[in-house]
């Protein structure tokens, strides 16, 4: 690949991740699931003790579930993106995110704040970058515990 042609993958591969993160907050579930190679892993041990999903489907509908009552805010930054192939790259993203449950969400948690990365592969197919593997790494992560009612429940 060219300089430039890298440096168009690099951008292609920003937007991707901007989608994922948009797609999330905006709870496109579709849209998320599309993203994925149909082979895609995600690995979310740091959050679901022994979690590794496998497939779009499989990889959307944790979040879809576990999202469904709660606002979220995801943000990455600072991009660490290696092109290896005209067909494949890894890159590294520092996130953060932001999630607060409605009031009455079976979540036994009212808010959360995270920080860490995300390890993350991807695949050119037909032309297009798919996320291939993924792994979130946590640095630390601040929970609110859900308020209690005046009631004391």
């Amino acid at each position: 690949m060219t300089p430039i042609d890298k440096l168009f993958a690099i951008e292609e591969l920003k937007q991707l991740k901007a989608r994922y993160f948009r797609y999330i907050d905006t709870k496109d579930w579709s849209g998320f699931a599309g993203l994925f190679a149909d082979d895609a892993v995600f690995d979310i041990t740091d959050d679901v003790p022994g979690c590794v999903l496998t497939g779009p489907a499989k990889i959307a509908e944790l979040p879809a579930r576990q999202l469904s009552d709660a606002v979220t805010v995801h943000h990455g930054h600072c991009p660490e993106i290696n092109i290896t192939s005209d067909r494949s790259a890894n890159a590294v993203w520092a996130m953060e995110d932001r999630i607060w449950w409605a009031e009455g969400s079976s979540s036994p948690v009212g808010s959360l704040q995270g920080y860490g990365h995300y390890f993350e592969t991807y695949e050119r197919i037909d032309g297009r970058w798919f996320i291939k593997s993924m792994r979130l790494r946590r640095l630390r992560v601040d929970v609110e515990p859900r308020a209690k009612d005046p009631n004391g429940t």
